[in-house]
């Protein structure tokens, strides 16, 4: 399979969290990130109801030509339902950080880590429909509303993408989906490997576990000093026999 080229494009003000650099770095065998992450600025106000921008907005002011065989316009502001992502014309996609953006921190998840699981999620969909991607009016199946830490989770409540940002899968339904439309074995064993790599850094991953466990994390810690204790004397004392 040719890698999928993707345009990424930072749209208003970003969360200073977020860094671009990590995404443009990210080696991958399923797509790759066509330039540079351009800036550029939000000249519009929300015209929705509950402050959101809606598609009709947004589409006026994404860009429309892009390098890319499809574009990914990061927002920090809310779209048309409160979705965090809408597809839009001409194989354009927008992603809100809106909500999503403290929900990911509160979980210590690296905030790229949602951008990375969607560029996986919508180049499978791309190749999925004939390197199409359906807007957002259009009827597609290739999302499901139970959360399972799937790239195709729908995440109706925001709070579930936590569950597949942090080494997401794609489940078994997805899979027959994804090979039924004729995308190879190899492609999704190359892509589930590599989005195994989507993940909290190991720092936060023990501190969840002693979160959860706190007893047990404390007979470890307790028996990992007494361990390096009886060693640290083995040690000492062997040293003072070679000395009269």
């Amino acid at each position: 399979m040719t890698n999928v080229n993707i345009t990424l494009a930072a749209v208003g003000h970003m969360p200073m969290q977020f860094n671009k650099a990590k995404i443009q770095k990210w080696p991958s065998g399923i797509f790759e990130v066509s330039g540079d992450i351009n800036t550029y600025t939000l000249p519009t106000d929300s015209d929705g109801p509950s402050w959101e921008f809606t598609d009709k907005n947004l589409e006026r002011v994404l860009p429309n030509d892009f390098e890319g065989e499809f574009l990914i316009a990061i927002v920090n502001v809310p779209l048309e339902l409160n979705w965090y992502s809408r597809r839009l014309s001409n194989n354009r996609i927008v992603f809100s950080f809106h909500e999503v953006k403290d929900i990911l921190i509160r979980e210590n998840i690296p905030l790229e880590n949602v951008i990375l699981r969607l560029m996986y999620a919508y180049s499978l969909v791309f190749l999925e429909n004939n390197r199409s991607i359906p807007l957002a009016t259009e009827r597609t199946n290739f999302t499901h509303d139970e959360t399972r830490g799937c790239l195709f989770d729908m995440n109706g409540i925001k709070s579930d993408i936590v569950e597949s940002c942090d080494k997401p899968i794609i489940c078994s339904p997805c899979e027959d989906r994804i090979l039924k439309a004729r995308i190879s074995v190899e492609n999704i064993k190359k892509t589930k490997k590599e989005i195994s790599k989507i993940k909290k850094q190991t720092f936060y991953k023990i501190l969840k576990f002693i979160q959860i466990y706190p007893i047990l994390s404390i007979l470890v810690s307790a028996i990992f000093a007494i361990v390096l204790g009886v060693l640290s004397s083995l040690i000492a004392t062997g040293i003072l026999s070679k000395f009269p």
